[in-house]
């Protein structure tokens, strides 16, 4: 039998051999550590290089900003009055008609912004006197968007997607403003607004992403001609709403869809005024889907 004392002994030995066992393992641990590159952290989200910059009056180009700003993954932000325009339309109307006639621009909380980090601005807002609402000026004389890109989309009564767009190029010569997109205020606001936004902003994406231009998409019309009975009902239909608009088709061209593009050259008299020329788009969907409806008046 082994006494106790050499028993102690023993276990004494064993204790010590372990602990330098334990303490070479752990600095062949340090030195495999130090040897070999640190594990590579979860990869970050990279920051988005678009800003959807948008004003909303009624919120239904608000509406479309969501739905833009979600399409293309952008950052987002909402231009704010510090003072709001009325709530009711005709006052609304008067107050954006003074400003317009002195050119005296609405004061903004946020008109100016950091966009440094952004590559493309995508700038959103309501047509008011057939050109893009008070604000946009105010934002436009804040910040400077030379060699960004511009992408411009608004929401309308009638139209005023092209000239907006046109004004937008004089104001920034700098800056590569693309293709304008534009959603009636009706359709926006239907049951199925949403649903439109959704198609309507995947179409333009696509169309901006090919490189197409107004021009190209007016491909596929035929070419203009007498309008029939049935096109003469159609228009009808469509502009039944619109008379303030005071329009009288000349002439038409279509364009097979999944339903029919009509294309009317109008003379317009809006608001009892002068007559001019215009292009008046309406939609019939396929017989069953819904009535004919009025896309957009451009000039």
């Amino acid at each position: 039998m082994i006494c106790r004392s050499k028993l102690a002994v023993m276990i004494s030995a064993v204790a010590v051999s372990a602990m330098f066992v334990a303490c070479n393992d752990r600095a062949e641990e340090k030195a495999q550590s130090k040897a070999q590159p640190a594990a590579e952290t979860a990869a970050q989200p990279a920051a988005s290089k678009s800003v959807v910059v948008y004003f909303s009056q009624t919120g239904t180009t608000k509406k479309l900003a969501g739905v833009m700003k979600q399409a293309v993954n952008a950052d987002e932000i909402e231009l704010k009055l510090v003072t709001p325009y009325p709530s009711t339309y005709d006052s609304t109307i008067a107050m954006v008609g003074a400003q317009r006639e002195s050119k005296q621009w609405p004061a903004l909380e946020n008109a100016k912004l950091d966009l440094a980090k952004y590559d493309t601005v995508y700038l959103g807002y309501p047509i008011m006197f057939g050109s893009f609402a008070p604000p946009i000026y105010s934002f436009l004389d804040s910040n400077d968007l030379s060699g960004k890109v511009v992408v411009p989309f608004c929401t309308y009564g009638s139209g005023g997607r092209k000239a907006s767009a046109a004004e937008l190029k004089t104001l920034e010569p700098n800056a590569n403003v693309t293709l304008a997109m534009g959603v009636s205020n009706k359709r926006m606001t239907r049951e199925d607004g949403d649903s439109i936004a959704k198609v309507e902003v995947e179409t333009f994406l696509a169309n901006l992403a090919a490189g197409k231009t107004d021009e190209m998409l007016m491909g596929g019309y035929s070419e203009q001609r007498p309008l029939t009975a049935e096109d003469s009902a159609v228009f009808v239909a469509a502009t039944k709403d619109y008379a303030y608009l005071n329009l009288t088709p000349l002439s038409v061209s279509t364009q097979v869809v999944a339903g029919m593009n009509y294309l009317f050259t109008c003379e317009m008299k809006a608001f009892g005024g002068a007559a001019i020329q215009t292009n008046v788009k309406i939609f019939k969907p396929l017989p069953g889907r819904g009535d004919p409806e009025l896309i957009v008046v451009e000039k």
